[in-house]
């Protein structure tokens, strides 16, 4: 596995897995369209360049198949969030740690970040074993409001040791 800028060769395994039932469940994100598509690779340059984010692939080592994304997300020079999500097909295979642990041993190695945080739905058992499997502390929690009702977000952190 290996975490890359996205290309624009990425961009139909990124459309297709924002219109899957499973991803729609967890991520606000609406599904990406032509328009969204249209705009994502320079949306993705304006992020890098501006500092705001650094939103990369999730890519097979070996065929460079996008199999899923992730997304550090700058909130001051110190902190961060990690976002991320698998493609359908590659679910359960673990790829979703270690694009994790590579993204942060990243944050907080060469870009000197002190904090990492992540934050996944209490019923997203997936996510939440995620932040575990990848050492982060719960941290605190939070109740958001959705169109379902209300849900509950669990928060986790990851610190330079």
């Amino acid at each position: 596995m290996a975490v890359r800028p996205r290309r624009a060769s990425d961009l139909p395994a990124i459309e297709a897995a924002s219109h899957d039932p499973e991803t729609l469940r967890w991520l606000d994100d609406t599904p990406m369209d032509a328009a969204d598509r249209g705009t994502s690779l320079s949306r993705t340059e304006e992020a890098w360049r501006t500092g705001r984010a650094a939103p990369l692939v999730v890519a097979d080592a070996t065929t460079d198949e996008p199999v899923g994304i992730v997304n550090l997300q700058f909130r001051d020079d110190a902190v961060a969030t990690v976002a991320y999500s698998v493609f359908p097909a590659h679910r359960g295979r673990g790829i979703a740690p270690r694009a994790v642990r590579l993204l942060a041993g990243w944050a907080l190695g060469e870009l000197r970040l002190t904090q990492i945080l992540l934050e996944a739905a209490e019923a997203n058992t997936a996510s939440v074993r995620v932040a575990e499997k990848c050492g982060f502390e719960r941290v605190g929690s939070r109740v958001e409001p959705s169109a379902e009702g209300p849900h509950t977000l669990l928060v986790f952190a990851c610190t330079k040791a």
